[in-house]
């Protein structure tokens, strides 16, 4: 046969880059950055409003409990669809880059429609959504335009050149991603010290309680924190506060006792605009409840001033991540929580954790 009719492979040598090495590449670069940090508080909110639908609402289990195992899928999900564009049929690997940056553009879309700042995609320190959509947006075009170097495979073919070269990714993918051991506790500095909350300033009157458990001391910070904590504040409501381990991690000494009489507690961002919100609108004045603010100490953006100049104000250990979103509103009688509100917008369920009455646990 001459060159006249030799037939001459499909595509051009540009696609076939994108798909075998630009855009798997990219994927594996943004699962390490996750792998590496593995931190929860990183998963877009689109993808966490799903997994807490399916986890929390419909199955029962606590984002402390589910988070960490599905970070890791995912990114063993990332790894094993990179390793096939790499190695599998040209003509499924272009499909899986496009269905892929198709759907990591939607949630940057609706990250951007949000406000966020930060997708988490190359972690804490990563690119803006904005500047994560151009890229992600330009390679999907470039998958969509420039046909690989391969030919066409029937579906039945194509199913089994899949299947024969699935099972070494799926292996790695998942052998990396839940490979990497968790990371370590966080030693706490002020651990075991025994301080415990000190007496309420004159501003703050507390009412003397009848019940013997609510005179008990507060407990020591323990020696070593979680490096991460998720916390379902709607099941705080009815038990004591002091048996939540997130409030044991609370700098010492409390404004407070917060074990006698009523107490409104309000976590808080510095950066947080509804915090500034609910604070200003609700505690800017005289108290009649004694307030303390706990700041979660991980603000990125402008710091705004604390409107609640007759609160007590503490924080939350650096060095953790809070997967939490602020403000949380609760109302404590007695060292028990009988109101909370995650909802500031909401002026109806604040009003309820406010006026919350309820009767102290023995």
């Amino acid at each position: 046969m001459n060159d006249s009719t030799r037939v001459k492979p499909s595509g051009n040598i540009l696609g076939t880059i994108l798909v075998r090495l630009a855009v798997p590449l990219w994927i594996l670069l943004g699962a390490s950055f996750k792998l590496w940090e593995r931190n929860p508080q990183l998963l877009p909110k689109p993808v966490t409003t799903v997994t807490d639908f399916i986890f929390v609402r419909g199955l029962g289990i606590s984002p402390e409990s589910y988070l960490d195992p599905v970070m890791r899928l995912m990114i063993a999900f990332e790894i094993t669809a990179a390793l096939l564009m790499i190695v599998g049929p040209v003509q499924a690997a272009r499909s899986l880059g496009i269905s892929l940056l198709s759907l990591f553009c939607v949630i940057l879309g609706v990250l951007i429609a949000s406000g966020a700042a930060s997708c988490g995609c190359f972690g804490a320190s990563g690119p803006s959504p904005t500047w994560m959509l151009a890229i992600d947006l330009t390679l999907l075009v470039g998958l969509c335009t420039l046909s690989p170097r391969g030919r066409r495979l029937p579906p039945a073919e194509l199913g089994r050149k899949v299947g024969a070269v699935m099972f070494v990714p799926l292996v790695l993918g998942l052998g990396i991603a839940y490979g990497v051991p968790k990371r370590a506790d966080v030693a706490m500095v002020d651990a075991n010290d025994g301080s415990s909350a000190i007496a309420p300033q004159p501003t703050q009157p507390t009412i003397p309680s009848t019940t013997p458990s609510a005179a008990a001391a507060w407990p020591p910070m323990p020696a070593t924190a979680k490096p991460w904590y998720a916390p379902e504040f709607e099941s705080w409501k009815g038990q004591r506060l002091d048996a939540q381990e997130l409030m044991l991690l609370v700098q010492r000494p409390l404004p407070a006792n917060l074990n006698v009489g009523r107490h409104h507690i309000v976590f808080m961002r510095e950066d947080c605009d509804h915090c500034h919100e609910l604070l200003n609108s609700y505690f800017s004045g005289p108290l009649t409840t004694p307030t303390i603010t706990i700041a979660i100490p991980d603000a990125t953006g402008e710091l705004l001033e604390n409107p609640c100049t007759e609160c007590g104000k503490t924080t939350l250990p650096k060095g953790i991540t809070y997967v939490l979103s602020t403000p949380v509103l609760l109302t404590v009688e007695d060292g028990v929580v009988i109101g909370v509100c995650t909802n500031s917008d909401d002026a109806n369920l604040v009003r309820a954790a406010l006026n919350a009455k309820g009767k102290t646990a023995p």
